[in-house]
């Protein structure tokens, strides 16, 4: 059966979403430009401190950024998929007939962008994780919101905990520093002197080892996306204005326990990175520092919205277009470490410089497309395989 389904218009959109969906853009650069800018992945993997990260002001600025940044806005984006699943899902039931069958369409297209962008062009792809933990939603949907909470909240607890006890017990056995997992290469040779093909040899190599990991990856990505589902089930973002005390609350909750985490965690990754137990603790920052900061900003994001709207305005356009900017910004990273050379020469005392500038251009661009056109362009493609029909793009 065919579907006359379209995706929602404008006028239909809440667009607050939207413009939290740009402000994590902004923080998913902010993280991701140390791994474009260094060899942080591997100098992690063969135990030794990153060369552009030494240094008492390159280490403030890593510092600032592995607590108020990194983990905060992944996470973010995951709560927004969460949200997005629930609204895309009720807006094609009552027109469609085979929704599952639709959003498993979207989730193989996503599927792809991810391999395709992880493989041909950075290993630090996000998008095959969200497409794969995506199709698990579907259990999930017609569950009552209060159960969802409770799920996503607990698999966040039973992580916490054990972290927090490894590392309770490394603390104590004091281990020495070991583990190192060397490389058949070095990333800043390849990058360098490579040709395109070891480049993606490189890719895909990061990307298998970054399987490894989906054990964590893929129920914490998980939990988040229930406690985003759960807003959406409850309708927290259809009127915000009826539910302004619990914004209030999560605000103050979230960013007054995850910051203190976060602290710790940012401590942690930046100057005892290589210490086993120091390590281990720093990994809460993906089950509970992350997390607890991500709902604060999103809470704290839309406080300010209702006093200063026009940053809707202006966030809007780059959220609208999201998958389209979050590959753009491995383009533009590319051509800018790669490209001329710069990989593993700048140090970190001038990357939020270079992310503010970069994400100002991303700003400016995604205005004047959206004045024109009505997705961006990864966006068309992306909707015209979920629903089997080539729609039309421009504004009329």
């Amino acid at each position: 059966m065919k579907s006359n389904y379209q995706p929602i218009s404008y006028s239909e959109r809440i667009h607050e979403i939207d413009g939290i969906r740009g402000f994590a853009l902004l923080g998913i650069l902010m993280m991701n430009i140390m791994s474009f800018a260094t060899p942080v992945v591997q100098d992690g993997m063969e135990q030794r401190v990153t060369e552009r990260f030494t240094g008492q002001y390159n280490e403030w600025t890593i510092f600032f950024i592995n607590t108020f940044v990194t983990t905060n806005f992944y996470t973010m984006f995951s709560f927004l998929f969460g949200l997005g699943f629930y609204i895309f899902l009720t807006r094609a039931e009552n027109k469609v007939q085979s929704v599952n069958v639709l959003f498993m369409r979207r989730m193989g297209m996503l599927l792809i962008f991810g391999i395709l962008h992880g493989v041909l062009l950075w290993y630090g792809d996000i998008l095959w994780t969200y497409a794969v933990t995506g199709i698990l939603l579907l259990f999930f949907y017609k569950l009552r919101p209060k159960i969802n909470l409770i799920i996503g909240v607990s698999i966040l607890g039973v992580f916490t905990v054990f972290l927090l006890l490894m590392s309770i017990l490394l603390f104590a056995v004091n281990l020495p520093v070991e583990g190192e997992f060397p490389l058949p290469f070095d990333m800043t040779e390849t990058i360098h002197g490579g040709s395109y093909s070891e480049l993606i040899a490189l890719n895909s190599t990061f990307l298998c080892i970054s399987l490894m990991n989906i054990i964590f990856l893929v129920p914490t990505v998980l939990a988040v996306f229930l406690i985003g589902l759960y807003a959406a089930q409850r309708g927290i973002f259809n009127n915000l204005e009826k539910n302004k005390g619990l914004i209030n609350k999560v605000a103050a909750v979230g960013l007054g326990v995850g910051l203190p985490v976060k602290i710790l965690t940012g401590y942690a990754v930046t100057y005892q990175s290589l210490d086993p137990a120091w390590a281990m603790l720093s990994t809460l920052s993906s089950t509970m520092g992350g997390p607890l900061m991500s709902l604060g900003y999103i809470a704290l994001f839309l406080i300010i919205a209702r006093k200063l709207p026009a940053i809707v305005k202006v966030l809007q356009p780059v959220g609208q277009m999201a998958l389209t900017n979050y590959i753009m910004q491995t383009v533009i990273m590319l051509i800018i470490f790669y490209g001329f050379n710069l990989f593993n020469r700048v140090d970190a005392v001038y990357f939020i410089p270079i992310v503010l500038a970069v994400f100002a251009v991303q700003v400016i661009y995604s205005y004047f497309w959206m004045k024109v056109f009505k997705f961006g362009p990864l966006e068309w493609i992306w909707r015209t395989v979920t629903y089997l029909k080539v729609l039309s793009i421009k504004r009329r």
